[in-house]
């Protein structure tokens, strides 16, 4: 892809998050009914701001010299979502702790966030198709 292209790099580890949070979503809604299930939660905005901020004030040493983003050892490029159980509540008799329309309305939203970050990309290759063809 583009090594030196931060806000791809960001877009495309925003999709692995998204991606994530939609298994879990699809996991919690099929086990709604299994007694004792707890829903799965998935984290990733501010795992992937801390990378970000991390790798831009890498790009400003203080020499004025600007490094190349493709130095060894960024944090975006060891980015993953943290994926975890919550059991801090139970919502019926049997143990589960999943209410199918709170995570069908997170499914939605998720859904949502995720065609924006696709389109998003999209547009980021058009203007890479824009700047190479030049047209």
């Amino acid at each position: 892809m583009f090594p030196d292209d931060l806000t791809t790099e960001v877009l495309t580890a925003s999709l692995r998050g998204l991606n994530a949070r939609n298994t879990a979503l699809a996991n919690n809604i099929a086990n709604a009914e299994t007694p004792g299930y707890k829903r799965v939660d998935v984290s990733f905005e501010s795992a992937l701001a801390d990378a970000v901020e991390s790798d831009r004030s890498r790009l400003h040493r203080g020499d004025g010299a600007l490094p190349a983003f493709s130095e060894q050892g960024r944090e975006i490029d060891d980015f993953t979502p943290s994926v975890g159980s919550v059991d801090t509540t139970t919502m019926r008799v049997d143990g589960s702790n999943v209410d199918p329309d709170d995570e069908m309305a997170q499914l939605s939203a998720n859904t949502l966030a995720h065609q924006t970050v696709v389109s998003l990309l999209d547009k980021r290759f058009a203007q890479f198709r824009t700047a190479i063809m030049g047209r």
